[in-house]
């Protein structure tokens, strides 16, 4: 997990290999959204960022990775919002199992829809009551796309 646990980092990605990106610290002011357009930079220079910037919804980053089929998670320090591609490999749902984020409150969005100027998503544990292991087990027991464990 390049060295650092995922309930320290500011944001993670999850790519479609199951190999885990935590990035920045939790605690640290400043936008998560930086570390996600250099990363995309980084490894997908075809993507034109120009439109990206900090203050671009958290849901067009999720769309963007979900396309790119990877998983992407927003660390707000005791609750957390985690963006899930169509589809899962069963290298990111082995990585998805290892990940402890304890008792923090988590909201997996899915399935995406673009309306053009905005994105809309299912979910799972936006009532802010869910952990990540809670959410996890309602979205694989109520999503036909994935194998269960």
């Amino acid at each position: 997990m390049q060295g650092k646990k995922v309930i320290d980092s500011k944001v993670t990605l999850i790519d479609s290999k199951g190999a885990v990106y935590a990035m920045g610290m939790a605690s640290e002011a400043g936008s998560h959204a930086i570390y996600f357009i250099d990363y995309i930079k980084e490894n997908y220079p075809d993507i034109d960022v120009s439109n990206l910037n900090i203050g671009s919804e958290r849901h067009e980053f999720g769309y963007i990775f979900g396309k790119l089929g990877d998983i992407i998670y927003f660390n707000d320090v005791n609750t957390g919002m985690i963006y899930f591609p169509d589809e899962l490999t069963d290298e990111q749902i082995d990585a998805l199992y290892k990940i402890d984020l304890g008792n923090q409150k988590v909201a997996i969005f899915y399935s995406p829809i673009d309306f053009g100027s905005f994105k809309v998503f299912s979910e799972v544990g936006l009532d802010g009551e869910h952990t990540f292991k809670e959410a996890l087990a309602e979205y694989l027991d109520g999503n036909k796309m994935v194998k269960k464990r």
